[in-house]
């Protein structure tokens, strides 16, 4: 009897332990299929925004907004799998022109698969580039003109605006641009973005030029579909282009040794045009005509 207990509390323990080990097996997965749920979260390209939302750059968080927002519905996860068969590739870039106003040219291809044409009917999808710019800027006004032209469905400026402080005191800005993929719909469709450009004044230096570099833009497709009122969203999704060479643009800069002789220049030169006037305005009289009647 005594050896039937002592076997009966040896099975007893053995079972114990193998529930233990079985449940310390299934919460380290748990934990670890947890942590690479949150993983993919923090890394997520994909989400949903309101239509409200009508420029990403104006978001505070900006680049960082996608990881963020995610409040999904079915008409954002419907927009969300158009998407998925829209691709972009073959960015190009390029500076185009002469002096302090250029063009910035940015060239890529769009592709969708043989049923995309069909959900593009149902569906509104935008192309949307987002350019950081540092000592040069872009004129809101010429960006709006453009959108009046209906080059560009819509586009901004966000960040430092001020158009009339030099490079030295001026901080980076965002200029986001809005296009149509709606006429994109036939295979490999080149997209042609055309951003005009203006030259900040640099600060002096004695190496005569000073270089701006304009980095690889962040691209974005966002879709909707259309005729909805309530609950509408927008499905966002970052386009990764990989690697895209610098556009470089070198701007001539003024010499600090020479700052005193053209500061002594310009004054005489203000100075003597104010005393022309003014003895002009002095001597000048004016001889009055009348007409006999």
């Amino acid at each position: 009897m005594r050896h039937l207990f002592a076997n009966e509390c040896h099975h007893c323990w053995l079972q114990s332990l193998v529930i233990y080990l079985c449940s310390i097996t299934v919460l380290v997965l748990c934990n670890h299929g947890l942590a690479t749920v949150v993983d993919e979260d923090n890394q997520r390209t994909s989400a949903c925004i309101p239509c409200s939302a009508t420029y990403l750059a104006a978001d505070p968080n900006y680049p960082d907004m996608l990881s963020n927002i995610f409040v999904s519905t079915e008409s954002c996860e419907s927009s969300l799998s158009v998407i998925k068969v829209i691709k972009v590739s073959n960015l190009h870039r390029s500076l185009e022109g002469e002096g302090s106003h250029r063009h910035l040219i940015s060239k890529l291809n769009t592709t969708e698969s043989d049923s995309s044409s069909t959900y593009l009917d149902r569906f509104n999808c935008e192309l949307v580039i987002i350019e950081t710019l540092n000592g040069v800027f872009a004129d809101p006004f010429e960006l709006q003109r453009l959108v009046n032209r209906e080059v560009y469905l819509n586009a901004a400026v966000f960040g430092d605006t001020n158009l009339e402080l030099p490079a030295a005191l001026s901080n980076s800005s965002f200029v986001e641009i809005h296009m149509d993929l709606a006429p994109s719909s036939k295979a490999n469709h080149e997209l042609v973005v055309q951003l005009p450009l203006h030259v900040r004044y640099p600060p002096l230096d004695g190496s005569d030029y000073s270089n701006i570099e304009i980095s690889q833009p962040d691209v974005y497709i966002r879709c909707q579909k259309r005729n909805i009122d309530k609950n509408c969203q927008w499905g966002v999704s970052v386009r990764e282009l990989g690697p895209t060479e610098k556009v470089k643009w070198r701007i001539p800069c003024g010499d600090d040794a020479h700052s005193t002789v053209v500061s002594s220049v310009t004054f005489v030169s203000a100075l003597v045009c104010a005393l022309s006037i003014v003895f002009a305005s002095i001597l000048y009289h004016p001889t009055i005509y009348t007409k006999d009647q």
